[in-house]
């Protein structure tokens, strides 16, 4: 027969319950990853890596800011170029985040979700013609 201590059971439910509820505060604490990107502007564009820069024209695309009819063609040629999405289906992180809107420019984070839909429209117009620019 095994014996617990009714101090233990209390101690390691205290301690449990404590440590979880501070796990969970300085979760709370922090505020998503894609909230600190500053909204991405203009020039960037035309810093923004090719992989990047395909998972931006994804982005785009899927949220209707450019045609299936203006970027399927251009997202197909420019994803066998750089190898964006390799066929062995382990992912490129560059693309990854591209199709979140997002992009990394000179080490610093940028996004076009924060922007309003026209001007996201604008981004995504300058996304079309370099990505036109590199196939």
């Amino acid at each position: 027969m095994i014996r617990f201590s009714p101090r233990i059971i209390a101690i390691l439910v205290a301690t449990t319950g404590l440590s979880a509820f501070s796990l969970t505060a300085q979760a709370e604490d922090r505020a998503p990853f894609v909230n600190e990107a500053p909204p991405a502007a203009a020039p960037a564009v035309a810093a923004i890596a090719p992989a990047d820069l395909a998972g931006v024209l994804n982005y785009c695309i899927e949220t209707n800011l450019v045609t299936h009819g203006n970027g399927d063609a251009v997202q197909t040629a420019l994803n066998a170029k750089t190898h964006a999405v390799p066929p062995d289906q382990h992912g490129n992180v560059d693309y990854a985040t591209g199709t979140t809107g997002q992009f990394i420019v000179g080490n610093a984070l940028s996004t076009i979700t924060k922007l309003s839909a026209p001007d996201q429209g604008k981004i995504c117009s300058l996304v079309v013609a370099r990505a036109q620019s590199l196939i």
